[in-house]
């Protein structure tokens, strides 16, 4: 399920997850009429409205306005100072008993403005668009299986590769089929979806030249290990994206085929401290056209919460390798290409170093020094796998090509961020990074200024 949460993330880990779950903390806390992340899982505002018969109908809302700093955009000479608006509303129409068989109907539109970007590309089609549909589907089915068809937002696993950002102003949305079954400790899911273009000045549509399928079988949430010493959390995945430039333009067929497993210590509301160590790892193979396809991608990840402190802090250690182009080779693409991922949570904040070609060394640690204050600070190291090809950016394109640099490092970035939860219903966001340019960016053509970037904002959720 998709994240309706706008402050930035917290929780630096993922408990056992219907794959398609978004993460859980090590340790989760109960909370009382906690406005939830996705909107159609509150329960605390639910209305009968058919007398003694199970019918509830869900009213909620969402505003917020969020004002963003550059300095030195993407490491270069452009500064910016901007601000965005946007507006949720929506209705979700549930019947039945949702342990048992149910029906529901879930529709919610969005609003969204951009003021006063002056950055390339100006109030791109992620920033703004204007009162249109961002939700809009029906669900049949029993406890936690269901079949859903219509608008609907997809996010999987992690959310690495294919994920919501709701930092983007208009979140990321798709159109199809989602079917979801849930059998004692096993989960199996399938989707056909096509992602949503974003038309800012019409309605939007369905991407005629991009579908995705996805097949995943895992653990279901809350699944024990099926034997002492093996992984509490475990999925494994087959994503296929096909997608065109345009309608006469070749054909990508890009299959990737991965897996991801974790393991837990200390769950237990009494533990001193809670431990996890998690994998994830991905091949792509197909055809672009007349190329062959290979690429690779993996993650290893250590977490630690000391649950006694004060505040409960937790710390992640990490590091990510993703492939990269052979410049020597013809007929082959060799760099991994993401999907479609909440690029925010991942490889940093400031969005400005991608995947591709990259190993990634990174530590996140949080802290809530209050119940209704959450920190989140991090440090990103990256460097280039090989010498011969350059950066990317999170979008699959060239950043900064290798040129005559034989240099690996490529920048650092250092985030620090947090949510006031002021009441239940209002929330205030703030934080910042510092991107400094490493080696690579200060030999290869282009400016290389160190970036800063900051932004505070507020939301308001009933």
């Amino acid at each position: 399920m998709s994240s309706r949460s706008t402050e930035p993330a917290t929780n630096i880990s993922a408990a056992a997850v219907v794959p398609g779950d978004t993460p859980a903390p090590i340790v989760p806390t109960p909370v009382s009429r906690e406005v939830r992340k996705t909107r159609w899982d509150e329960t605390f505002k639910n209305m009968p409205i058919a007398g003694h018969y199970p019918v509830r109908l869900t009213i909620s809302g969402q505003a917020r306005w969020r004002e963003e700093f550059f300095r030195a955009f993407n490491v270069g000479a452009i500064d910016d100072d901007h601000g965005q608006s946007r507006l949720l509303l929506s209705a979700d129409l549930v019947a039945g008993n949702t342990k048992r068989w149910f029906g529901r109907v879930f529709a919610e539109g969005r609003d969204a403005q951009s003021y006063g970007r002056t950055l390339p590309g100006g109030a791109r089609p992620t920033d703004a668009d204007r009162h249109d549909i961002q939700n809009l589907y029906v669900d049949a089915g029993f406890g936690k299986s269901f079949v859903r068809v219509g608008r609907q937002e997809i996010a999987l696993n992690r959310e690495r590769l294919i994920g919501v950002p709701d930092w983007a102003n208009t979140r990321r949305g798709s159109q199809g089929a989602r079917l979801q079954l849930v059998r004692g400790a096993f989960a199996f899911e399938a989707i056909d979806a096509r992602p949503m273009v974003v038309r800012q000045s019409a309605s939007n549509r369905p991407d005629s030249n991009a579908r995705l399928h996805t097949l995943s079988f895992g653990s279901a949430a809350g699944a024990k290990p099926l034997l002492r010493g093996l992984p509490a959390t475990w999925q494994g995945y087959w994503y296929e994206q096909r997608i065109r430039s345009n309608p006469s333009a070749p054909l990508t067929r890009r299959l990737t085929t991965g897996g991801r497993a974790q393991w837990q210590w200390g769950t237990a509301a009494n533990a001193a401290h809670g431990r996890s160590l998690e994998f994830e790892g991905a091949h792509q193979s197909g055809r672009a056209g007349a190329n062959v396809i290979d690429g690779w991608f993996w993650i290893g990840e250590g977490q630690w919460q000391w649950k006694r402190l004060s505040g409960k802090p937790a710390l992640a250690v990490g590091v990510e390798e993703a492939s990269g182009e052979r410049p020597g080779t013809t007929g082959r693409i060799e760099a991994f290409a993401v999907l479609y991922p909440a690029a925010h949570a991942h490889g940093g904040y400031a969005d400005v170093i991608g995947r591709p070609n990259v190993r990634e060394l990174h530590a996140i640690g949080t802290w809530d020094p209050f119940t209704s204050l959450n920190l989140r600070g991090a440090a990103y190291r990256f460097d280039r796998l090989r010498l011969d090809d350059g950066i990317y950016t999170k979008q699959n394109s060239v950043f900064r090509s290798a040129g005559n640099s034989r240099a690996r490092h490529a920048a650092d970035e250092y985030d620090l961020t947090g949510t006031w939860k002021a009441t239940t219903h209002w929330r205030l966001i703030f934080g910042g990074a510092l991107v400094v340019p490493g080696a690579f960016l200060r030999e290869t053509p282009g400016s290389a200024r160190t970036e800063r970037w900051g932004f505070v904002g507020t939301t308001f959720s009933f």
